[in-house]
């Protein structure tokens, strides 16, 4: 029993110890002069400011309004976004038709079109909640439908012969084989959702981490802009260890190491 409680702590130690080691380096390069206090404050310094605006609700709220923007965008992409794929994987005329609009428009900066949302949307959360939907659901739409292609029609073909009904392909045959598929997609569309909301309040809003760390920049209280950032780390590493273990759920056939050693 000691034994393996000792490997599962050498386990944790070995996957995360670069985040204290880098905690430790920031502080060695604060105490050591070799840089400005004022641009990277000792971690002190960030806490208090962290444990303060946490205690009288500020990061509270703003963290809430970008969360709750973030989650809608990304559930509404992964709602719309694996089913498509999958109707995408399974007809030609759809794979023809969409598969090269994906493929070309994957690389271009969404980030061109905020202010086309903005105009349709207004700056509020609409148009943000739309744009962190249009970043999310590519990722998704394209490994989940790479996902459903590699799924071997053998499988298919053998279900079906030992009479499977339609349905019961799909439910026991299919989307078990393309889930690790979806979940890649999920993984890396998650702390998409974030990114792209906290820049988007950086640009316009009067609420949101973005909108924090944007008024904390502009005023040089760069502990309190080390502070949002400390929580969209947290969040992100959360909500990420969360859908790993949903993972776990799902695909238990294909268990993710990386969820162990939380």
């Amino acid at each position: 029993m000691m034994r393996v409680l000792r490997g599962q702590i050498i386990g944790t130690v070995e996957r995360w110890y670069s985040i204290p080691l880098l905690l430790l380096l920031w502080q060695a390069a604060v105490g050591s002069g070799l840089v400005e206090s004022r641009l990277l404050p000792s971690l002190l310094r960030v806490w208090s400011v962290l444990v303060r605006d946490i205690a009288n609700g500020v990061l509270p709220y703003h963290t809430a309004i970008t969360l709750s923007r973030a989650m809608t965008g990304f559930v509404l992409a992964a709602i719309a976004g694996i089913p498509f794929a999958a109707v995408m994987a399974r007809s030609t005329l759809m794979r023809n038709l969409f598969e090269p609009i994906f493929f070309f428009g994957y690389p271009v900066p969404k980030i061109a079109f905020f202010p086309v949302f903005t105009y349709i949307f207004g700056i509020g959360s609409s148009s943000k909640i739309a744009f962190a939907f249009l970043e999310c659901v590519y990722p998704i739409v394209m490994t989940a439908y790479l996902g459903f292609r590699a799924i071997p029609q053998s499988l298919i073909w053998t279900a079906e012969n030992m009479g499977a009904k339609h349905s019961t392909v799909i439910r026991r045959v299919v989307l078990p084989a393309a889930m690790p598929g979806i979940f890649n997609g999920l993984r890396i569309a998650l702390p998409v959702s974030i990114i792209v909301i906290v820049l988007t309040e950086m640009i316009g809003d009067s609420k949101g981490l973005g909108y924090y760390i944007a008024v904390s920049g502009t005023r040089f209280e760069y502990a309190n802009v080390y502070a949002a950032i400390l929580i969209i780390g947290t969040c992100g590493f959360v909500l990420d260890r969360a859908l790993l273990l949903l993972r776990d759920k799902s695909v238990y056939w294909e268990r993710d190491e990386t969820a162990i050693g939380l």
